[in-house]
């Protein structure tokens, strides 16, 4: 029994002497600094960044993708381009306001142009406005130009709006060009107005344009008015 005490008592020291060999090989030497094995362990993290790298440029990637994909699905929408106004003589000049354009889907729309004005006499000239246009589907919407005036002696000379279109579907719709006036005399002139133009479907829709109108001496002269057109 006295051999078996000191077999135990000579064994516990060669254990601890085990496990500080063990804690030692657990410390690393670099550079003369003693690191502990929990340090040398955490030099991978690099990695990461390189992850958020990726996941950034990801992003990126994606909120392009969302650009295009937000230019693909609206439409173009431009407004139409004011009359010219010119005046010579006594009489006043007022050029025709552009169409609005508003699209709201994937088609484009495009305002109508307003009509010149041009007065070379006493007479007053007022170009036409251009027509509305409203894009609610994949089809365009172009809205009709307004018409041109020309005021040569002391009659007023007014042209007709363009008519405006709205396209709910795949179809073009066109609205109708207002008609032209042109008074030479002391008559007044107006040019007709243009038809609207609607398309609920897949079919194209154009009004008709505005009749000119023409006077060359006291009397007035007032051109037909264009007809509306609708397809569903």
């Amino acid at each position: 029994m006295k051999r078996t005490n000191e077999n135990r008592e000579i064994v516990r020291p060669k254990r601890g002497f085990r496990l500080s060999t063990i804690v030692a090989s657990a410390v690393v030497v670099a550079g003369g600094i003693v690191l502990p094995a929990a340090a040398a362990s955490a030099s991978p993290m690099p990695a990461s960044a390189t992850v958020s790298m990726a996941t950034t440029h990801h992003d990126k990637k994606d909120e392009h993708h969302k650009k295009d994909h937000h230019k693909k699905d609206h439409g173009n929408a431009t407004g139409g381009k004011g009359g010219n106004a010119t005046s010579n003589g006594k009489g006043d000049a007022t050029g025709g306001n552009g169409g609005n354009a508003t699209s709201n889907g994937k088609g484009d729309a495009t305002g109508g142009g307003g009509g010149n004005a041009t007065s070379n006499g006493a007479g007053d000239a007022t170009g036409g406005n251009g027509g509305n246009a409203t894009s609610n589907g994949k089809g365009d919407a172009t809205g009709g130009g307004g018409g041109n005036a020309t005021s040569n002696g002391a009659g007023d000379a007014t042209g007709g709006n363009g008519g405006n279109a709205t396209s709910n579907g795949k179809g073009d719709a066109t609205g109708g060009g207002g008609g032209n006036a042109t008074s030479n005399g002391a008559g007044d002139a107006t040019g007709g107005n243009g038809g609207n133009a609607t398309s609920n479907g897949g079919g194209d829709a154009t009004g008709g344009g505005g009749g000119n109108a023409t006077s060359n001496g006291g009397g007035d002269a007032t051109g037909g008015n264009g007809g509306d057109a609708t397809s569903n």
